[in-house]
């Protein structure tokens, strides 16, 4: 597979060719666009959180504070960062990616994964929870769709 840089990939797909087959940082492209179709995913939070409510997400977050606080804000945050590490690095494992890339992102990934779960009870609690959740929904899915559209 040719490595290729952000710009050379964007220039392939303006040509109408596929990027299918290419590397984007060591990564085959074709993981970018599932990445892509996964943040995309994500973005759909919003919905969840007008379904659910403020008031009701509110009450989630006392509890989940509460929770947090009889046990220590840590393990939850060292559990859930060492999951979302073993998920990552089994994942990139199978794409073929090298180690650096593998180990970068498991650590970033599990590092946000471990601080978004000691952080979700604050932020649930907030009135402009439910207004961020959309702006950060729409942030993820011009991000995924990109990749996605990147890929195809």
């Amino acid at each position: 597979m040719a490595d290729i840089s952000y710009f050379e990939a964007w220039s392939v797909w303006f040509d109408g060719r596929s990027t299918i087959g290419s590397e984007l940082l060591g990564l085959p492209m074709i993981w970018w666009g599932r990445f892509g179709k996964i943040l995309s995913f994500v973005s759909g939070a919003s919905v969840v959180v007008d379904l659910i409510g403020p008031e009701r997400l509110s009450r989630y977050g006392d509890r989940l504070i509460r929770f947090v606080g009889r046990r220590g804000a840590f393990l939850p945050g060292a559990v859930a960062g060492a999951v979302t590490a073993a998920v990552v690095l089994a994942i990139t494992e199978v794409a073929g990616t090298g180690w650096w890339l593998r180990a970068a992102v498991g650590l970033v990934l599990g590092t946000a994964a471990g601080s978004l779960v000691m952080q979700v009870g604050q932020a649930v609690r907030r009135p402009e929870f439910p207004s961020a959740t959309r702006w950060m929904s729409l942030a993820l899915f011009v991000v995924g769709f990109h990749f996605d559209l990147l890929a195809s």
